[in-house]
């Protein structure tokens, strides 16, 4: 199993863990599933309805998660040559522009990792509490 890493900016939370915490909880399951998927050696094909790889040149780096429910859920994410995951932004998408300001924010991310690896950690998922 490959890791799947996030962005921790200096001195702030990392936006994805307090995303995907806001989530109702059974879509937070649903998500942290295909999460998973993701890490595993024999990735599933990225390929619509759940996953999409992005064809402008620009953003040819990154992949989309979809996840549908009452809301829709997208989460840009980047496949690195070792086979790890890095999970750059999460949000609800509710115009078609909130893609491309994820996008664009995705690709500040990367600049800032290619300037400061030691800022890319593994995520860790926080368990459910069973009672």
């Amino acid at each position: 199993m490959k890791g799947i890493l996030i962005y921790q900016p200096p001195e702030k939370d990392a936006q994805f863990p307090n995303f995907i915490e806001g989530l109702d909880p059974r879509l937070r399951e649903k998500i942290l599933l295909r999460l998973y998927q993701l890490s595993l050696p024999q990735k599933p094909e990225l390929k619509e309805p759940h996953f999409k790889r992005f064809s402008l040149e620009r953003y040819r780096d990154l992949c989309e998660l979809r996840v549908k429910s009452k809301m829709l859920i997208r989460i840009i994410f980047h496949l690195r040559p070792n086979g790890d995951v890095l999970l750059l932004h999460g949000f609800i998408k509710h115009q078609k522009r909130d893609t491309m300001q994820a996008l664009e924010q995705s690709l500040r991310i990367l600049d800032a990792l290619r300037e400061h690896p030691e800022r890319a950690v593994e995520y860790k998922i926080k368990e459910e509490n069973a009672s």
